[in-house]
């Protein structure tokens, strides 16, 4: 079966970079390219087959739904999940109705994302993703490793956290390690996913 060729179009740098991790991650799955504006990924449209678009509905240049249109002009067949931050009151115009796979909210986008694309994909969902009731990686960090999480969002250091938190520094590191660990993610990138938490409405 060939791999599924998406464009990820949102235009938040850094969390344009997470959902790329990974959604670059996922067997099946060819991210062919990304794009921060209206603009570049209707040009991105022109360069690239593609069978999913992932898309940002706030866009600096154009509305987002003008992307899904052009796209389902040059590829009726092909697919669009909505991203959101508002993805509950989202009406999709009748006229995208047939091409929409998922409309989610930006907030969950790690887990529901995941769970979408392998819908797409017809494979069983990640262990993690799809379990009724299974609470998402975050929910289940302790309230300590939240604190933790959340300074570093705020941009502070190891010493600082230790200083905030009234914590040994090498108490800091083994919380961070544990994170990193927990959420499956590099020293970097757990320091992305933080500032994304705190920047999320």
């Amino acid at each position: 079966m060939a791999a599924i060729r998406c464009l990820l179009v949102e235009d938040q740098v850094m969390f344009l970079g997470l959902l790329q991790q990974v959604l670059q991650a996922i067997a099946g799955l060819q991210v062919a390219a990304v794009a921060t504006t209206a603009t570049a990924a209707i040009q991105a449209m022109e360069s690239h087959r593609l069978d999913l678009l992932i898309l940002d509905l706030a866009l600096p240049d154009r509305p987002g739904l003008e992307v899904a249109e052009h796209l389902q002009s040059l590829r009726p067949e092909a697919r669009l999940i909505v991203l959101s931050g508002q993805a509950s009151t989202f009406v999709c115009p009748p006229h995208l109705e047939a091409m929409l796979q998922a409309v989610i909210d930006k907030t969950s986008a790690f887990h529901d994302l995941r769970r979408e694309i392998d819908r797409l994909l017809q494979v069983p969902a990640a262990s993690w993703a799809d379990e009724p009731g299974e609470p998402d990686p975050i929910a289940c960090l302790t309230p300590r490793e939240r604190d933790v999480l959340a300074l570093l969002g705020q941009g502070c250091s190891s010493k600082a956290i230790a200083q905030v938190l009234g914590l040994s520094l090498a108490t800091v590191h083994t919380h961070r390690r544990n994170l990193a660990g927990k959420l499956n993610l590099s020293g970097a990138e757990l320091v992305r996913l933080a500032v994304l938490q705190s920047s999320a409405p």
